[in-house]
């Protein structure tokens, strides 16, 4: 290989049929179309209940009504109003699902021959010699995410034209060899015969029922502006009437779906299997479990930089190529953060019941298992198959956030840099935080203010205060780790704490038995103030909510009415902030459940109900109450915070959704605590400059280089 060679040409010089294929088991084959056949069923048995509702009106009205002949007249006019009444509102329902529009996704990006010629036949090649037929158009995305599937429509089924659509931030994250195992994998499901086509029918009727089931749409909201509004009785009842045959409705499509999706995961999972299959041939069997352990850090830094997007986007600022975003939150991963994700992908061993893909480790350990050495294994970056990537992502990334309904301009669109970096302090706040904290505070929202006014710090002298601190020194640095790793122990105990305060059984990802008592201390995080952490986080709290004291009384008077207030205001957000890490852990529990191994237990739905409820509940009373507390630019700080979250305008009535939207919250006051707790700091810190107080480092500050915030 000359190193003037571009990917995308060893790409295309793969040879023609030059991946085998595995032979097709006649079990599989059997069970393929079986199980196609089934859930084929499935709408058969919807269309069945319709004609058996019609049939009994038709019945009704021929014959049985004929031979009922109340003696009285209201009897009678019961008799012939009131099922041809109830009848027709649960006919037009359940016809509902078969004419009641459904949103259009937005169209990605094409990419298209013309635009990269040198791709797009490298794209061919690897086809050829997977030996499937190659995508009839190539589509972009701003997803960490690759798949390939039917062009939409029913002539895209029947001639088997094919979309492949690719995330620009996968490619960015990714070696060549990794990303072109990935589409092997995606071109190989085409390459089981039948296979795709039946997952498509499969996942088609699936998809129908889940939608059907479990999706609000313009129905739903007009009968409940009618529920809502109707002042007449009778009216209100027809609307009433009438949203009890949509739940019937429902209830039935989710309970088609249950069996549909039952039958088919199975299959689904062997069809992983095989798929899996051709990207180890591809990129080999060693290159496997890096792939996906890259994909994992991928959609945790995606969701770090969307979340960071929604933030910057209040000051009328979006990153303009979201992959070099993703990217720059990917290096900023902390040794911690790797370790995390090694471990949750090591813990990934056990196929969940409702599963459609097998456990991450079940498919490592299968790919590694053939040691295939693999076709292609160009080590340059994914974007380099592209004649020009970053010219593409941004076009793309201009398309994600049209989509959001973002109106902006080029004067919005600024480098990652000043999006990832947005919370940096100035330079003398940054100088002023680093001399005053000495790094001792990484969670500024555990300082609680009021600890000024208790003993034993009410009555600390200002250099006191500084002084043990430092001697403190040594035994905050490995504070702040362990917190994080208790914090995570934590969010990991909270579903399982749930599962067994309901009476559920719950094995460890090892398949021992759960020790109850393990999970409650580690979801209880030392948070009751009698560990030595939690001692030692009261202790740091006391002496530097004294030495900010200390400091404010002896300002000038405006200045001091100025930092008064802002200490007032840090209070008030140290009592929210820990009442809101207390409903965070509330939705760390939720989420996981309502998409696990028991979410279709009633017990467990009536808990999440329950629980989202009270989660909605306490963040709208802690928004309301941080409505009364000003910023510098004159908005509130619950707007301000409300802003952060991107995507709660989007909530529907899901019980869910407001909790899925409002995540960010905790990050999102905590940067707040941080941002006024530093300009409170550089108050703080020139008054101790100009009353000859020692900082808790011996050095001199004056030429030291600038330090941002801690993150």
């Amino acid at each position: 290989m000359t190193v003037d060679t571009r990917p995308a040409d060893l790409l295309r010089a793969l040879p023609a049929g030059s991946i085998p294929r595995p032979p097709v088991k006649p079990l599989y084959l059997l069970s393929l179309w079986l199980v196609t056949g089934l859930c084929l069923a499935m709408p058969l048995v919807y269309l069945g209940t319709i004609a058996g509702v019609a049939w009994l009106e038709y019945r009704w009205y021929s014959d049985w009504v004929h031979a009922l002949q109340p003696g009285f007249l209201w009897g009678r006019v019961v008799a012939w109003t009131l099922p041809g009444f109830v009848g027709g509102i649960l006919l037009l329902f359940l016809l509902k699902p078969f004419v009641a529009p459904r949103p259009r996704a937005r169209e990605e990006i094409e990419l298209s021959p013309a635009e990269d010629p040198a791709f797009v036949e490298g794209v061919h090649a690897l086809c050829r010699a997977i030996g499937t037929r190659p995508p009839s158009s190539i589509r972009l995305t701003h997803a960490v995410n690759a798949w390939v599937q039917f062009e939409p429509g029913l002539w895209g089924f029947l001639r088997g034209h094919r979309r492949l659509t690719i995330g620009m931030p996968l490619v960015a994250g990714l070696e060549a060899r990794q990303f072109v195992g990935v589409l092997a994998h995606e071109f190989g499901h085409f390459a089981q015969g039948g296979g795709m086509r039946s997952s498509h029918v499969i996942n088609r009727v699936n998809g129908w029922l889940w939608s059907r089931g479990y999706e609000w749409d313009a129905w739903d909201d007009r009968l409940h502006d009618w529920r809502s509004d109707a002042d007449n009785g009778a009216f209100a009842a027809a609307a009433w009437l009438a949203s009890g045959c949509l739940w019937l409705t429902r209830m039935l499509m989710r309970g088609l779906f249950a069996v549909s999706f039952r039958m088919s995961r199975r299959l689904s999972q062997e069809m992983e299997f095989d798929a899996d299959r051709y990207e180890a041939i591809v990129s080999g069997s060693d290159c496997f479990a890096t792939t996906a352990l890259r994909m994992r850090a991928l959609m945790l830094a995606f969701h770090r930089a969307d979340a960071q997007g929604a933030h910057v986007w209040q000051q009328g600022r979006l990153a303009a190529d979201l992959s070099d975003a993703v990217m720059a939150f990917l290096q900023k991963f902390s040794a911690q953060d790797w370790d995390d994700l090694r471990r949750a992908l090591d813990s990934d061993d056990t196929t969940h019941y409702w599963a459609t893909h097998p456990a991450d480790a079940a498919r490592v350990a299968n790919a590694e298992a053939l040691g295939a050495t693999g076709l292609f294994l160009e080590a340059r970056p994914a974007r380099d198959l592209f004649a020009d990537f970053p010219a593409l992502s941004r076009r793309v990334t201009a398309h994600y956030y049209r989509g959001m309904g973002l109106t902006f301009g080029a004067r919005n669109l600024v480098d990652t840099a000043a999006v990832v970096d947005i919370d940096a302090l100035p330079e003398a706040d940054a100088l002023a935080w680093t001399r005053y904290t000495a790094g001792m505070l990484v969670e500024p929202a555990r300082l609680e203010p009021d600890d000024a006014t208790r003993a034993p710090y009410a009555a600390m002298a200002w250099q006191q205060c500084v002084d043990d601190l430092r001697r403190l020194l040594p035994d905050v640095a490995p504070l702040w780790s362990r917190r994080q790793r208790a914090r995570q122990r934590q969010i990991e105990a909270a579903p399982r704490v749930a599962l067994i305060d309901l009476g559920f059984d719950v094995p460890m990802p090892d398949g021992s038995a759960a020790d109850a008592v393990a999970l409650r201390t580690d979801f209880a995080g030392g948070e009751a103030g009698t560990t030595p952490d939690a001692r030692l986080l009261e202790r740091l709290s006391g002496l530097f909510a004294k030495r900010l004291a200390h400091a404010i009384a002896v300002m000038p008077n405006v200045e001091r009415a100025e930092a008064t207030s802002r200490l007032a205001a840090l209070q008030v957000l140290h009592v929210h902030a820990r009442r809101l890490r207390s409903l965070h852990l509330d939705a760390m529990a939720c989420l996981p459940l309502s998409r696990g191994l028991h979410g279709d237990a009633p017990a467990l739905r009536e808990w999440l109900l329950r629980t989202a409820a009270r989660y909605r509940t306490g963040v709208d009373a802690l928004m309301v109450a941080l409505d009364a507390l000003p910023l510098d630019d004159s908005q509130s700080m619950g707007r301000h915070l409300r802003a952060g979250c991107g995507h709660l305008a989007d909530v529907d009535d899901g019980p869910l959704s407001y909790m899925r939207a409002t995540m960010p919250l905790p990050e999102l006051l905590d940067r707040l605590y941080r941002q006024q707790l530093a300009q409170l700091v550089t108050q703080a810190d020139l008054q101790e400059q100009l009353h000859g107080i020692q900082p808790i480092r011996l050095v001199n500050f004056a030429k030291a280089p600038p330090a941002a915030a801690p993150a």
